[in-house]
């Protein structure tokens, strides 16, 4: 997984980028095991500079992978709980595409079992 990092008005630590580098491999499990490329761009940053209180900080996740696309953003008072709310976004669109292939895929199974029972 190539992971790009990008900081809107912050720059963000090499441990904030590397608790998030963590949390996106998590995410591997849900892309199946087939040797895809896959591409994570990530953008962590300050909503404002005059703000400094309330939901201030997010975390923007997109991940595109051969034919797939998922995108999650997160806001919060705290970059770090901003990071996990996205990646839980992320988790839940990888999941939702999973099995939504997963059904598709049986669903066909179904048409071609019908189709040979007839003839």
């Amino acid at each position: 997984m190539q992971i790009q990092f990008k900081g809107t008005n912050y720059e963000p630590t090499s441990e904030e980028i590397d608790l998030t580098s963590k949390k996106l491999e998590s995410l591997k499990k849900y892309l199946g095991k087939e040797d895809r490329e896959v591409h994570a761009y990530i953008t962590l940053g300050k909503q404002t500079e005059a703000h400094h209180t309330g939901d201030i900080w997010f975390a923007e996740g997109k991940i595109n992978t051969e034919g797939s696309h998922y995108f999650a953003k997160a806001t919060s008072d705290t970059l770090r709980s901003g990071v996990d709310k996205m990646i839980g976004e992320l988790s839940k669109e990888m999941r939702k595409g999973r099995e939504k292939k997963r059904s598709l895929f049986r669903r066909g199974g179904a048409q071609m079992k019908r189709l040979f029972k007839r003839g």
